[in-house]
């Protein structure tokens, strides 16, 4: 169970915004209403740690910025350092944003299974992150990794990063190949109740940074209200920002004006500056 942030935003919304954001992502998920609605008052924050990973682009070039930390999100030393980073992203023409904060009950904890997760793949990297759920032990076999020392979600990343080395030739085959590589992990690796809502962020070489976002949950449509709210997914888009988010920031924190917003749910997106283009429905 997590809260995720994914997007674009320019360098002078940024300037002016960037700031805001974060801190409201802190505030939902310090004290998160569906979180408490859905585990009937047992908990209320997501304190299991963060992370983000942010592509900023300046003046034709790009820098990857990659932190994550098993402090809750909205420890004193995590907005902190939160804030030196928004300082330093505010300087950059474009930036592509992953976002999360975790909450697990019996996965691991620690700094390495905060998200997101950094892998490899055969013509670059991609940085993960996940709310919900998948197969874990179904998954762990394919992957080659011990169920009992990695989270569901690391497995993910590496299966993810796997389908993507054995389907893309070159940089233009990775939107089809992202498409396909989650389309098989939630054929092969959801049951009903589990999610796959995620942000992907991609390096090719070069310039070349994309960025996803998918909204998939087995059953959704039938779910209970409680939880079919905690998982919603919304566009948020507006004047040089293009966001997806958990319902949480969005209906109980942002405190941006005049924003647009649309539930986007059941599919694999890719986020640009100015547009979503939807690469699967599900």
């Amino acid at each position: 169970m997590c809260r995720i942030l994914v997007g674009f935003m320019s360098g002078e919304f940024a300037r002016k915004e960037l700031s805001n954001v974060i801190e409201d992502f802190i505030e939902s998920s310090h004290k998160d209403p569906y979180l408490a609605e859905l585990t009937r008052g047992h908990r209320e924050s997501h304190d299991d740690g963060w992370g983000l990973a942010v592509a900023g682009v300046r003046k034709g070039l790009m820098t990857i910025f990659y932190e994550k930390s098993a402090l809750p999100i909205f420890s004193d030393v995590s907005r902190e350092l939160l804030r030196v980073f928004v300082s330093k992203l505010s300087r950059y023409d474009e930036l592509y944003i992953l976002l999360h904060s975790r909450a697990t009950g019996t996965e691991p904890l620690g700094t390495g299974n905060a998200h997101p997760y950094e892998v490899n793949f055969k013509l670059g990297k991609i940085w993960f992150i996940h709310n919900g759920s998948i197969d874990k032990l179904r998954a762990s076999r394919e992957a080659g990794m011990d169920p009992h020392i990695h989270v569901d979600s690391r497995i993910a990343a590496e299966l993810l990063a796997k389908y993507l080395s054995s389907c893309a030739e070159s940089c233009e085959d990775l939107d089809r190949c992202v498409a396909a590589a989650y389309e098989k992990l939630y054929d092969e690796y959801t049951h009903e109740g589990d999610a796959l809502i995620t942000g992907l962020l991609s390096y090719c070489g070069g310039n070349d940074v994309r960025l996803y976002a998918t909204s998939l949950v087995r059953g959704y449509e039938t779910m209970d209200e409680a939880r079919k709210t905690y998982y919603t997914v919304y566009r948020v888009w507006g004047g040089g920002y293009n966001v997806m988010s958990s319902s949480t920031l969005v209906d109980h924190y942002m405190r941006l004006r005049d924003f647009n917003k649309a539930i986007q749910q059941q599919k694999v997106l890719k986020i640009g500056r100015e547009s979503v283009e939807t690469l699967l429905s599900l």
